[in-house]
């Protein structure tokens, strides 16, 4: 059972392997905007929130830069990186995402990666590889 639900996740997954989704959302109820990636294409964690979106494109932006510098590859790095953007003086409290704004993320990010949109800035995600 176990090895048939791993194909189907493989099956279903937007991103390839060694490829990592990151943008901003706006939150329905909360209007914070927040920050969040995805490994898969399939889920979205959300790793910051604030009324600032400008400050929240900011984070996905050093979010990208540290991975890509290869900084976050240690769990103990990772954990105080993602730990200090709560002390940020903007932040707030990340809630939850509704179902339908999460599937309306991953509807855009399948989107992107299918047929990606000139203007990259407007979607406000990213799809990185090499990772």
């Amino acid at each position: 059972m176990s090895d048939l639900l791993w194909q189907q996740s493989a099956i279903a997954a937007a991103l390839q392997d060694h490829q990592l989704a990151c943008g901003v959302v706006l939150h329905p109820v909360t209007h914070n905007w927040q920050t969040w990636f995805s490994l898969y294409g399939t889920d979205i964690t959300c790793i910051f929130a604030s009324k600032n979106y400008e400050l929240a494109r900011a984070v996905q932006q050093m979010f990208l830069a540290k991975l890509r510098a290869g900084e976050l590859m240690d769990s103990d790095r990772a954990k105080a990186f993602i730990s200090g953007l709560q002390h940020y003086e903007e932040s707030e409290l990340i809630d939850p995402l509704p179902q339908h704004s999460i599937e309306g993320v991953l509807k855009a990010l399948a989107g992107q990666i299918s047929c990606p949109a000139p203007d990259h800035d407007a979607d406000q995600s990213e799809v990185d590889e090499g990772f």
